[in-house]
């Protein structure tokens, strides 16, 4: 049996208006919007339109130094994650929502069901090109796969996170966002469901995606030697060389 947006949506709704979690911290407005006005940038009518939604994670933490990528705090806004970025508005147009900001693991269903019914409406409006959910890693592929049940659009939606937090020297997620944006703006992008971009990767569909590394972003990795092993040879006798006695 297929599975759609009408069979799971319902059911998450319902767990969502049970929940007894506190989902928005008293100092993130919820219905927070901006536009490329408000980072002082006119609209450029050629360009395509995209929306942020932003949950938090590692992509919007902060590190008491630059040296430190582990034990960081959640704490930028959807609004600090674009200005790192100015490139972005020279391929898209930016609209962006706070939904929550909290680190991956504390996603929960009142936090996907919202999202995925602001995603599905966003994704009606016809100058909107795709979206892209800024996300911790520890959950990212979850929150992926629920969101290709239940949106119901041919547009890009793009889930994209970071391994360093945003204050690291190192940090990943400015160049991570840019790309997630340019993939949500790509004709090619559109029918595929629900992606994830990191690292300059976006996995297949066809395979399952599985965080494997916490804090590094290494561009190579061992392998085993294709050459084959070396061999001793024993040098031949000559067939001059007398023979032994009998």
């Amino acid at each position: 049996m297929k599975i759609s947006s009408a069979h799971v949506l319902p059911a998450f709704t319902a767990l969502a208006l049970a929940s007894p979690i506190a989902v928005y911290p008293q100092d993130v407005p919820v219905h927070h919007l901006f536009t490329r006005q408000d980072i002082q940038s006119p609209i450029n009518a050629s360009l395509p339109n995209v929306t942020i939604f932003a949950t938090g994670g590692t992509i919007a933490s902060q590190g008491s130094s630059n040296t430190q990528t582990v034990g960081y705090q959640v704490g930028l806004g959807v609004q600090q994650l674009v200005d790192a970025v100015p490139e972005i508005l020279n391929i898209s147009n930016i609209a962006g929502y706070q939904i929550s900001n909290v680190g991956s693991p504390s996603i929960n269903e009142t936090i996907l069901v919202r999202l995925a019914s602001m995603i599905n409406a966003e994704l009606e409006k016809e100058d909107v090109a795709g979206v892209v959910v800024t996300h911790g890693t520890d959950s990212l592929e979850e929150t992926a796969f629920f969101l290709d049940l239940v949106v119901n659009s041919s547009k890009p939606v793009v889930c994209v996170g970071a391994m360093r937090p945003a204050t690291a020297l190192s940090a990943d997620g400015p160049l991570n966002l840019l790309q997630a944006v340019t993939l949500a703006t790509s004709p090619n992008a559109k029918d595929r469901g629900t992606m994830i971009t990191l690292n300059e990767y976006v996995p297949s569909r066809s395979f399952s995606v599985s965080k494997k590394r916490f804090t590094n972003t290494p561009p190579v990795e061992s392998v085993p030697h294709s050459s084959p092993p070396r061999t001793t040879q024993t040098p031949s006798t000559p067939s001059s060389a007398p023979k032994p006695a009998s």
